[in-house]
């Protein structure tokens, strides 16, 4: 008797209980203070703030030895408002990003106010519960099963800190810098420029760039971070004498690394056209499924005569995504029936299912006028998925096709606008379109 009444009473309760303590989004708009916020993420999971970050004051910018912390990761973003709509913006220098999905809720098992800022197409998110100008939750990567503790603080509009101590040095222009990981160590040139206290920059390599980074110097200490949710990257380091530093460089939960840097003005990158070489002299195809499940071969009457552009990408690569928007403002104005572009993305995971989606919401939420294909997974066998040239050495890459489907150059990595070469890039792939192109 007691199974039959536990059956039909208590257990359809439970469920209703379970289901309205999730996230109901029924709320309007206009909870959250518009303006300027200071985020953190805590990258230390041996530091005790990043388990209990609800109990962080907010009294650390009373100095600047108490305004950093070590593993703690600054950085800005804006809300606004339209009409009920809310928007997050994300500000690294002179760049802002736009999350792409905003949920605003409330959790009746907290009592609390709930956010979910969703980055669609790198598959992240942030989920916290805001009280009191405050929110607390966590930065959630699945690809590789993170969950960082976060922090938001209303009002808040500066990032290192509010006091500004002299700098002892100007480190305006280019370093020669090398990051030591503990399996390798990355030749990389630091491009930085310094406006008394304010420092803005990036670290390009011959395969990609570290997006553009914000921060501060402070006597003889220098600090950069960068998150708009794709990537989260902090540094710190000190100058140790004219032309020269020495620091600290923390990504994610897991990549570490020491570095140090040379003054260098002429430092220059590799030629990104000789790091990857075409591989055998016959005609390039494939077949790959698209995100529709549909198989898309090179062969297809829909590249016939046509030159191509090929791009070896990810959803989860941020240099990639840049690449992206490049391509899609390219495509978008100059339109060329002589061209085209299919994407080959190589994805972490192996649900085809899932797989599908992220390449979908990746081509819906960049607007993307080209073809995305799935060609496998990352890492050392993805390089027998593309035999036609020497291996893949970068995310992205792109390889130039003539007409008949043959090689005619690769170029490895991606300077994006955060660096110097960006503009000479725009340059060089104009001039390598044309010639593809013309006939």
């Amino acid at each position: 008797m007691l199974s039959k009444w536990w059956k039909v009473v208590l257990l359809p309760l439970l469920v209703i209980y379970i289901f309205n303590s999730c996230l109901v989004t029924n709320q309007k708009f206009d909870k959250l203070m518009p303006g300027i916020w200071r985020g953190e993420l805590y990258l230390d999971e041996s530091n005790p703030l990043s388990r209990n970050i609800s109990k962080v004051g907010n009294d650390q910018d009373i100095s600047f030895k108490n305004a950093f912390t070590e593993g703690v990761l600054p950085f800005n973003f804006e809300v606004t408002y339209e009409g009920d709509s809310m928007f997050v913006d994300f500000i690294n220098g002179d760049n802002r990003v736009r999350a792409e999905e905003t949920l605003w809720g409330f959790n009746r098992r907290s009592g609390k106010d709930t956010i979910r800022i969703n980055f669609v197409a790198y598959d992240t998110y942030l989920r916290a519960e805001v009280e009191d100008g405050i929110m607390t939750g966590a930065w959630y990567n699945p690809r590789k099963n993170w969950r960082v503790p976060f922090r938001g603080l209303a009002g808040k509009d500066y990032r290192f800190t509010m006091v500004n101590e002299k700098p002892s040095f100007d480190i305006s222009g280019k370093w020669d810098v090398i990051f030591h990981f503990e399996n390798r160590n990355d030749t990389t040139i630091g491009q930085f420029t310094q406006d008394n206290n304010s420092l803005k920059g990036t670290f390009a390599s011959p395969t990609g760039d570290y997006g553009f980074l914000e921060g501060t110097v402070q006597g003889d200490r220098m600090f950069l971070s960068g998150f708009a949710g794709g990537a989260a990257y902090l540094v710190s380091g000190k100058i140790t004498e004219k032309g020269r530093m020495k620091g600290t460089f923390m990504s994610g939960l897991t990549s570490r690394a020491t570095w140090e840097a040379v003054f260098n003005p002429d430092a220059i990158l590799p030629d990104a056209s000789i790091l990857t070489r075409a591989s055998g002299n016959q005609a390039v195809n494939f077949t790959f499924p698209d995100e529709q499940g549909n198989l898309v071969s090179l062969s297809d009457p829909t590249f016939n005569g046509k030159a191509k552009v090929l791009t070896i990408t990810g959803t989860w690569c941020p240099n990639c995504k840049d690449e992206a928007r490049f391509l899609t403002e390219y495509l978008n104005k100059r339109q060329n029936d002589r061209l085209s572009v299919i994407a080959l993305s190589f994805e972490a995971f192996d649900d085809t299912a899932k797989v599908r989606s992220l390449l979908s919401n990746y081509k819906k939420v960049l607007d993307l006028p080209y073809t995305v294909l799935w060609a496998g997974k990352p890492g050392p066998e993805a390089s027998s998925r593309v035999p036609f040239i020497s291996g893949i050495k970068a995310y992205p890459t792109m390889i130039f096709l003539d007409r008949n489907n043959h090689v005619v150059s690769v170029h490895t990595g991606f300077s994006g606008p955060a660096t110097d070469e960006y503009e000479a890039f725009k340059k060089d792939f104009d001039l390598q379109v044309e010639k593809l192109t013309k006939w």
